[in-house]
C-alpha cells in the first residue's frame, strides 16, 4: 500500500515539476507539488517520502533536466518538512526552527562549493554584479536618486569582499521565505482534506496471531459513523460459518456496505464481534474483499501484476488459471487501464481469489459485469464453498444470485428481516432483440454517428481497437438502448457520442456540427456516481455542475425536484447520500444545464429494486414531458423497455442486428 501511495504521488510531483520547469511563466504552479509530498509525510513513514522523491526526481531529471529534479526535491523538502511537522502536532515555531537549520546547512554548503569551484564562483559574481549594476543604472535616471545608485554600487563591492557571508545568509533566507510560504499554503489544503470523512476507509489488519476469521459471531453490533447522529447499522446479531454462503441484501442505503466493514475488521461502536484468530485482511487464508467499485482495488498496470499484487514473495500463483476462472482468459499482458468496468471488477475477484481466503466478502462485485459475465463470476464464488471451505458473503440487489445462497438475510437499516418477501429485487432480464422502437421520433438527428472508428494505442504494439464502422442516428425525444457484454465497446462510443473522446476515423456530429467542438452540449453520467461528484455538499455540486450560484436556491430546489429530491437535502454533504441519492444528484446538475441528449453509462449499477424502478419512471416521465434525449449504455435489459424503445447491440466493436440465444450477437 505505502509503494503504491509512493508510485502515484511520485507520478503527480513529476508532472507538476515538468510543466512548472518546460511552460513559460509557469515556475509558480511547482507549489503545487508539495500537496502529494505533504499527504505522504503527513500519513506514512519517511521511507515512503525518500521513494516518491527519489522516482520522482528521476522522471522529471529525464525530462525536464535539473530544474526538474531541483524542482521535485524543493517540493519533497517543504511538502516532508509541512506533513511531519503536522503530523506530530507541532506548529509555525516548528517549522521555522526547522527551516532555519535547513537554511543553514544550505547556506553552508553553497559556501563549500563556491570555495572550491573558483571559476563558478567567479561566474556567479559576475551576474550578480551585472545585475546590480543595471539597478544603478535605472536608478541614476531618477532625479535625485544618483547618490543612492553610486553607494549601492560602492556598497555591492564591498559586500561581495565578504562573500561567504553574503551567501550563507541568502541561503538562510531563501530557505527560511520558501518554507513559510509553503507552510502556510500547504497548511490550508490538508486542512481541508482532512477535512473530508474517509468513513468507508478499509483498516489494515493490525492483529496478531494465527490467521483464522471463521466462524464469525456478531452479537448485538452497532456501528454509527463519527459526526453523525445515527446508527448505520444494528443492533445486528449474525453468524457465519466455514464453507457457508451467505447473501445480504437490503435497500440502499439499509447499512450493507457498513457490515462488510465490520467483517472485515472495523471495530464496532457497540456490541460484541467474535473470532477464533485474526482477522487477517488481505493476508493468505484470511479474509479477502471484493469492493463495488473495483478502480479503488486495481493497482497494477499489467494484469498479471495486478493478480498478484501484495502476495508475500515465495508464493507461487497460477495466474492463466485463475484468470480464466473469471472469464479473463488471455488477458495477463493486457494494460489494465484499457479494461471495461465489468472486466477490471473480473480482475479484482481473481486478485481476491489468490490469496485463498477462508473468507470472501463481494460487496456487489456482479453490479458491473454483463449476464455471462455475471453467471461465471457466480460460480467461481459459489465453487469456493464447494472446494475450498471458504465462507462466503455475498451483498447482491440480484434475486437470482440471493436464491443460490445457502442462506439469505435482508438488511433493514435496524439490524435483519427474517424474510426477503417484500423486499424489491433486481430481476434478471433476458437479452431483446434489436429493433428501431415503435415510437422512433421523426425529423433531423440530434446525434448522428457515420462511420465511427476507433483504436486505443494508435501505431503502438498494444493498438486494440475499441469500434469500427458505427452508423446510427439519435432523434430529439429518442429513447435508445446501445446493449453489449463487457469489452464491447459501449463506453468508448459514449465517450465519443458525449464529446470527450474524438473518433480515431468517422464523424460523430451534434445537430450536424462535430459534438468534440461542443462539449456539455451532451451530458453523460458515468458508471460511478461517486467519481464524478467533485464538490463537498449537494448544493455546490448541482450549481457547480449547471453553471449557476450555489446561493441560488429557487435553480437548487427546482434542479433537485426535477430528480425527485427534496430540496433540504441540499445542505447535505455528499458522503451522507445513499447511492441512488448520489446518481439523482448527478442527473440534477446535467439537467439543469439543459443538454441537447443525455447519455447513462450503466446508470441502474448497484441500485436495489427499489431504486431502479423510481430512476427509471423519473427517466421516462422526463423523456416523454421535456422530450428529453436518452441513450443509455448497459448490459442489463431489465425495466429499460418503456425507457429505451430502441434497441441497438454492439459486440466487439460493431453493431449487430440480432443477438443469439446465448446472449451474443450474430
Amino acid at each position: 500500500m505505502e509503494l503504491a501511495h509512493a508510485a502515484v504521488m511520485a507520478a503527480l510531483c513529476a508532472a507538476i515539476a515538468i510543466i512548472a520547469v518546460v511552460v513559460p511563466f509557469a515556475a509558480g504552479l511547482s507549489l503545487l507539488g508539495t500537496v502529494p509530498m505533504g499527504l505522504l509525510a503527513y500519513r506514512y513513514r519517511l521511507r515512503v517520502l525518500i521513494t516518491a522523491t527519489v522516482a520522482g526526481g528521476i522522471i522529471a531529471f529525464l525530462i525536464a533536466g535539473m530544474g526538474g529534479l531541483m524542482t521535485v526535491v524543493n517540493c519533497a523538502y517543504i511538502g516532508g518538512l509541512t506533513g511531519i511537522v503536522k503530523r506530530r502536532g507541532r506548529g509555525t515555531t516548528t517549522v521555522v526552527a526547522a527551516a532555519l537549520v535547513a537554511g543553514a546547512l544550505f547556506g553552508l554548503a553553497i559556501v563549500a562549493a563556491l570555495a572550491v569551484l573558483a571559476r563558478l564562483r567567479h561566474l556567479i559574481f559576475e551576474s550578480v554584479t551585472a545585475n546590480v549594476a543595471g539597478v544603478a543604472a535605472i536608478l541614476e535616471r531618477i532625479p535625485n536618486m544618483q547618490g543612492a545608485a553610486e553607494r549601492l554600487t560602492r556598497d555591492f563591492g564591498t559586500v561581495l569582499d565578504y562573500w561567504p557571508v553574503l551567501f550563507f545568509l541568502a541561503g538562510v533566507f531563501s530557505i527560511t521565505w520558501v518554507s513559510l510560504v509553503g507552510w502556510w499554503a500547504l497548511s490550508k489544503v490538508l486542512a481541508r482534506l482532512l477535512g473530508v470523512p474517509d468513513v468507508h476507509k478499509l483498516e489494515p489488519s493490525a492483529d496478531t496471531g494465527p490467521v483464522v476469521p471463521v466462524p464469525l459471531q456478531l452479537r448485538d453490533v452497532v456501528f454509527r459513523y463519527p459526526g453523525t447522529d445515527r446508527d448505520a447499522l444494528g443492533p445486528l446479531s449474525l453468524d457465519v460459518q466455514p464453507g457457508e454462503h451467505l447473501a445480504v441484501t437490503g435497500p440502499n442505503g439499509s447499512g450493507k456496505t457498513t457490515l462488510m466493514l465490520v467483517l472485515s475488521g472495523r471495530e464496532p461502536t457497540s456490541g460484541t464481534v467474535q473470532r477464533p484468530g485474526a482477522v487477517g485482511l488481505g493476508k493468505l487464508g484470511g479474509t479477502a474483499v471484493v469492493l463495488q467499485h473495483p478502480e479503488s482495488q486495481v493497482l497494477g498496470t499489467r494484469v498479471a501484476d495486478d493478480v498478484v499484487w501484495g502476495l508475500p514473495p515465495g508464493v507461487t500463483i497460477e495466474v492463466d488459471r485463475l484468470l480464466a476462472e473469471v472469464g479473463l482468459d488471455g488477458f495477463s499482458e493486457r494494460d489494465t487501464g484499457g479494461l471495461s468496468g465489468g472486466e477490471l471488477q473480473r480482475l479484482a475477484v481473481a486478485g481476491a481469489l489468490a490469496r485463498e481466503p477462508s473468507l470472501l466478502i463481494a460487496d456487489e462485485v456482479t453490479s458491473m459485469v454483463d449476464q455471462d459475465g455475471r453467471d461465471a463470476v457466480m460460480s467461481v464464488l459459489s465453487g469456493l464453498t464447494r472446494n475450498h471451505r471458504t465462507a462466503l458473503v455475498h451483498i447482491t440487489h440480484y434475486n437470482n444470485e440471493a436464491e443460490a445462497a445457502d442462506r439469505t438475510v435482508n438488511l433493514t437499516g435496524r439490524g435483519i428481516a427474517d424474510n426477503t418477501a417484500d423486499v424489491p429485487m433486481v430481476e434478471k432480464a433476458d437479452v431483446h432483440p434489436a429493433t428501431a422502437g415503435d415510437d422512433a421520433p421523426r425529423g433531423a438527428p440530434v446525434l448522428e454517428l457515420n462511420g465511427v472508428s476507433h483504436e486505443y494505442g494508435l501505431g503502438t504494439p498494444w493498438a486494440q481497437t475499441a469500434l469500427r464502422d458505427i452508423d446510427f442516428a439519435v432523434h430529439e425525444g429518442d429513447g435508445v438502448l446501445i446493449h453489449g457484454l463487457n469489452g464491447s465497446g459501449k463506453s468508448t462510443l459514449a465517450w465519443i457520442m458525449a464529446g470527450l473522446l474524438e473518433p480515431a476515423s468517422g464523424s460523430c456530429l451534434l445537430d450536424g456540427r462535430p459534438v468534440s467542438d461542443q462539449v456539455g452540449a451532451v451530458a453523460i453520467a458515468f458508471q460511478a456516481a461517486r467519481l464524478q461528484l467533485m464538490r463537498s455538499h449537494v448544493a455546490l455540486e448541482i450549481a457547480s455542475t449547471a453553471g449557476f450560484s450555489m446561493y441560488d436556491q429557487a435553480k437548487v430546489t427546482e434542479a433537485l425536484r426535477t430528480v425527485g429530491l427534496e430540496p433540504t437535502l441540499a445542505s447535505r454533504r455528499i458522503e451522507q447520500l445513499s447511492g441512488g441519492q448520489m446518481r439523482r444528484v448527478v442527473l440534477a446538475g446535467l439537467l439543469a444545464r439543459k443538454p441537447r441528449a443525455l447519455i447513462l453509462d450503466e446508470p441502474l449499477a448497484g441500485l436495489d429494486g427499489a431504486s431502479q424502478q423510481g430512476l427509471l419512471q423519473l427517466l421516462v416521465d422526463l423523456r416523454r414531458r421535456e422530450r428529453l434525449t436518452v441513450v443509455v449504455i448497459s448490459h442489463d435489459f431489465a425495466g429499460l423497455e418503456e425507457l429505451c424503445p430502441r434497441i441497438l447491440h454492439l459486440e466487439n466493436g460493431v453493431l449487430a442486428a440480432t443477438p443469439t440465444a446465448a446472449g451474443g450477437m450474430s
